[in-house]
């Protein structure tokens, strides 16, 4: 679970959807920071437990919202490629 979380740049789009699922990646990545927050200063072993799960549940959050926007920006790529059919 060591993955690093790489900042991506803001593009403007015109799929609403995508600036939703971009949106959405930037609040989770915001999540992500704010629980390691809560961790680093948790001290019962119940609410390190909790940081635990919720970091675990942010960061499968912030990868399905990131595969998702992958897989959008290739379709759109797709549609203008001349000769390309979906």
């Amino acid at each position: 679970m060591g993955d690093k979380l790489v900042p991506f740049k803001k593009q403007g789009s015109t799929d609403p959807e995508l600036n939703e699922l971009l949106h959405a990646l930037r609040r989770t990545q915001s999540e992500i920071g704010q629980a390691y927050n809560h961790f680093n200063f948790a001290s019962d072993p119940d609410l390190v437990e909790a940081c635990i799960y919720e970091i675990t549940s942010l960061q499968c959050r912030y990868n399905y919202l990131l595969r998702c926007i992958k897989e959008r920006q290739s379709c759109a790529a797709m549609r203008i490629l001349p000769g390309c059919e979906l």
